[in-house]
């Protein structure tokens, strides 16, 4: 019992740090930050962007080819994707 405690506890391991080193690209959700956007995201950098300063904080468009993200205060706020022609 004592030898199956032990290989559970190394696979359980070895499963968590493999896991944390390959880096899962995902699609943007709402609230993510603009960091995990640029690292983390299937849409990656932008091609452009523009960005706005108000006195509340600071408003940002990322264009895409496939659309747009809208940041605020360095969280996404909302997704605008175009659509593809048929």
């Amino acid at each position: 019992m004592k030898k199956f405690l032990l290989f559970i506890i190394f696979i359980y391991s070895f499963s968590c740090s493999f896991n944390s080193s390959i880096n899962i690209k995902k699609e943007p959700q709402l609230g993510d930050t603009s960091e995990f956007i640029l690292k983390n995201s299937t849409w990656g950098k932008p091609k452009d962007k523009k960005i706005v300063v108000r006195s509340n904080g600071t408003d940002e468009e990322w264009i895409y080819e496939r659309g747009i993200l809208y940041i605020k205060g360095g969280e996404l706020t909302s997704i605008q994707e175009f659509k593809t022609p048929h």
